[in-house]
């Protein structure tokens, strides 16, 4: 089959559609759930909390299962397990256990990016990284733009019970479709081509697959591994705050109907879809061109941080529902920039190791991801909307200080220490 590692992406990109809209249609029936669960705000925000506490705690040992055991099982196993527990979420008539439920969901998607980075690490060119990378985050920031439109359909037409059934149903048939066409490696798979088996072998940065684990021990005392997963933090934790709480805001905040904020809401996703789609495509030209990757990744990322600064400070001082969410959408729009070149860099910096780097960057991504939710929901309570979103400017400026001490260049590991094997030319340039 030609070209097979870009069917392989677009299957990432469908995995990802569904990952998220299993993740964001519980926003779309917040208000309707918060009702026949009696909760207020903090205790809605606290179900999501719940969901990103599990998912970031299953992101260190996922990488790690992931570099010993390859992505196919891993992927496999996080997908049936984060359908049954979607499933599961409409048969819970306690907040106690729904609580626990959601818990457990993330533990089930936590597993996702990791097993996709030491995919992506085996399939794909060097110069070829942020748009594979790009594909499953494309697919997963496109799920909340159609996903509100499909649940506010199932909503009105069988409650808010169905929705999660419906796309439980839908996962566990693209989990089958998945296991049976995915192999861990190119060299595993009978339909490749032996053409596009050596243009892959030729240019990526890890040539032999070495049953080795991370060391942690160095990783850890690398000032720039702990720039990198904060940076991440600061972007998830915003990206969140618009995933659980951007339809309530527009209820609230705009007085539109649930079903009008929800097919508002999606927006904002759609254009950052099309900027993981195409900031991924880029970053890679940059390279390909030989840009610096501080330039191709660490400044497409700062200059979309810029942008959103810029962007929610408009936002937040609009009283029109049509310019606000204008602006809202520029500012999640913009956020795709260092989404994008995040998970590019974490294959930059980890090489074979790329699963526990993409792990960590995952792990305090979703810690954000935990804490989102309930800061933003009690502001929301205690000090009003507007300075809710405002706040969310004061991380996002320290992040692009950040980006400065990461220096994407440079591999974290000596490759003495990562003992992989990498063409000469792609020590060259990221040495610098």
């Amino acid at each position: 089959m030609k070209n097979l590692r870009w069917w392989f992406a677009f299957l990432f990109f469908i995995i990802g559609l569904v990952a998220y809209m299993d993740r964001s249609n519980i926003a779309v029936v917040a208000t309707p759930m918060m009702n026949d669960f009696h909760i207020d705000k903090v205790k809605f925000g606290l179900l999501n909390s719940l969901f990103s506490l599990g998912y970031a705690v299953a992101n260190l040992p996922a990488g790690a299962l992931a570099e010993k055991f390859g992505a196919r099982y891993i992927v496999a196993f996080a997908m049936l397990w984060w359908s049954i527990f979607t499933m599961l979420t409409a048969s819970m008539r306690s907040y106690g256990l729904l609580a626990t439920v959601r818990l457990l969901f993330g533990v089930g998607e936590g597993p996702m990016y990791p097993g996709n980075s030491v995919f992506n690490t085996y399939w794909f060119r060097t110069n070829e990284k942020a748009r594979a990378s790009g594909a499953l985050l494309a697919g997963s920031y496109f799920g909340p733009v159609i996903g509100p439109i499909i649940t506010v359909a199932i909503y009105h037409a069988w409650g808010w019970h169905a929705v999660f059934y419906v796309f439980g149903v839908v996962g566990l048939i693209v989990t089958v479709i998945w296991f049976f066409l995915g192999r861990n490696k190119p060299e595993d798979h009978p339909s490749i081509s032996s053409e596009e088996l050596a243009h892959i072998q030729a240019g990526r940065s890890v040539q032999t697959e070495i049953k080795k684990a991370a060391p942690w021990g160095e990783l850890l005392k690398n000032p720039r591994f702990w720039l990198f997963a904060l940076q991440y933090f600061v972007t998830i934790y915003v990206v969140t705050m618009f995933l659980v709480w951007l339809p309530t805001y527009l209820h609230e905040a705009h007085h539109l109907s649930v079903a009008k904020s929800g097919v508002e809401a999606a927006s904002p996703w759609l254009a950052i879809f099309f900027v993981v789609l195409f900031g991924g495509a880029i970053s890679d030209r940059m390279i390909k061109a030989g840009k610096s990757r501080m330039k191709a990744r660490g400044g497409l990322a700062i200059g979309g941080f810029v942008v959103f600064v810029i962007a929610m400070f408009l936002a937040a001082h609009t009283s029109s529902a049509a310019a606000n969410v204008l602006w809202l959408t520029v500012s999640l729009g913009a956020l795709g920039l260092p989404v994008v070149t995040s998970w590019a860099t974490a294959l930059d910096l980890g090489n074979q190791f790329s699963g526990s780097v993409s792990g960590w960057m995952n792990f305090w991504g979703n810690v954000g991801a935990f804490l989102s939710p309930l800061v933003c929901g009690w502001l929301a309570q205690t000090v009003g909307w507007n300075a809710a979103l405002l706040i969310n400017i004061v991380p996002v400026l320290i992040a692009i200080i950040m980006w400065f001490g990461v220096r994407p260049d440079r591999p974290l590991l000596d490759d003495s220490e990562s003992t992989s094997t990498v063409p000469k030319e792609f020590k060259a340039a990221t040495r610098g």
